[in-house]
């Protein structure tokens, strides 16, 4: 890929590339954004245009730096091949690095953290000097993940940064970092994608999709490429139905259990691909909750007559309508905030199929109890 394949936030793009043609590259920056919409993707061609042989604040493709980042548009590649390199050692003496090329280092979580290890290492590389390049980049994807215990162990190099090292965090979720880490960081803020810009890049990517497919499909990624592209629709579609069911049966507050609890065992993430307490349940379940917004979101749109905003759900339209008519403005109030706090037990040992058995039950007395 190159920066001229890259979709969407073209003001992004252009403060960066206008940082490198001025020669005024920053010690640290911090990409944040929803997941999905290019942030890691624009970290690997800045850090190609940065250090391209050619030197013309591009990437061009061909040289020994680019050829060596190609490697980065398969991160997991790198991972696994790192994991194996390092055998039965422990993580501490041999931290995870992915260096596809001497002077541009990426980080990634090593189980559930970035790990001291892996920080120290920055450390001690930052103040080399670069090797057959003209910086020395450090790539940190999920950087919420740093251990939020030891992540001032990054500070020095963001105190005394070293006139020729770049450090760039990548993350969804800015406020999980330490304070002293995102000040000392330029942040740069990636918005979700048009809708006609997903459709577009689908229209390219499955050439085989009815149209009212892939316009579902970008209504539901909410501006995210990277969810688009990887949904399975007809999942998708399931997931969709059950989360109707679960606000269908809250406005109604007429509950049949067995189908609900069915319901929100699905949604909690239960067999979603490989289990339920996985790292696929987890993801089942944050797409659970992000369909249950877009839903809740268009009741409001049709209850605030606005519709024309955008429905992320058009041929279903009619039944949200009639919803919609059966809510008042403090019902959708209470409804957001308590879907708000079952988010918020994402990464806590919360059992989420209660959560949202709770969501849809009573939700002041229900929520107290978990």
């Amino acid at each position: 890929m190159t920066r001229a394949d890259f979709v969407g936030n073209s003001r992004v793009v252009s403060v960066l590339w206008t940082m490198l043609a001025n020669q005024h590259v920053p010690h640290a920056l911090l990409f944040t954004g929803p997941k999905g919409v290019g942030k890691f993707t624009l970290a690997i061609l800045f850090a190609r245009a940065a250090n391209c042989e050619s030197n013309q604040g591009n990437a061009c493709g061909s040289c020994h730096v680019c050829r060596a980042l190609t490697a980065l548009e398969d991160l997991p590649a790198l991972v696994r091949a790192a994991q194996a390199a390092r055998g039965s050692a422990s993580p501490d003496s041999v931290p995870l690095i992915l260096r596809p090329h001497p002077s541009v280092s990426v980080l990634v979580p090593d189980g559930a953290f970035i790990r001291v290890s892996q920080m120290r290492y920055v450390v001690r590389q930052a103040y080399t000097m670069p090797a057959g390049a003209r910086r020395n980049l450090f790539l940190i994807d999920q950087a919420e993940k740093l251990r939020f215990d030891y992540a001032d162990i990054l500070l020095k190099v963001l105190e005394e940064p070293p006139e020729h090292t770049t450090l760039i965090l990548v993350t969804d979720a800015p406020f999980e970092l330490r304070s002293t880490i995102r000040s000392r960081c330029l942040q740069l803020f990636f918005a979700p994608l048009e809708r006609s810009q997903v459709e577009a890049c689908l229209a390219s990517a499955r050439p085989d999709w009815q149209k009212a497919d892939r316009q579902l499909t970008a209504a539901m990624a909410a501006g995210s490429l990277g969810t688009a592209l990887s949904l399975d629709f007809a999942r998708t579609r399931e997931t969709r139905q059950e989360a109707l069911q679960l606000l269908r049966a809250a406005v109604e507050e007429s509950v049949e259990p067995e189908p609900l609890f069915a319901a929100t065992a699905a949604l909690a993430g239960k067999g979603f691909r490989a289990g339920s307490e996985s790292g696929a349940g987890q993801e089942g379940f944050a797409f659970s909750l992000d369909i249950l917004y877009t839903l809740l979101t268009d009741v409001v749109y049709l209850k605030g007559g606005v519709p024309d905003l955008g429905l992320h759900h058009p041929e279903i339209g009619s039944e949200l309508q009639a919803l919609s008519r059966r809510v008042s403005w403090q019902w959708l109030s209470r409804a957001v905030a308590h879907l708000d706090q079952v988010k918020g037990w994402q990464r806590r040992n919360v059992n989420r199929q209660l959560a949202l058995d709770a969501w849809v039950l009573g939700w002041p007395e229900a929520f107290s109890q978990i």
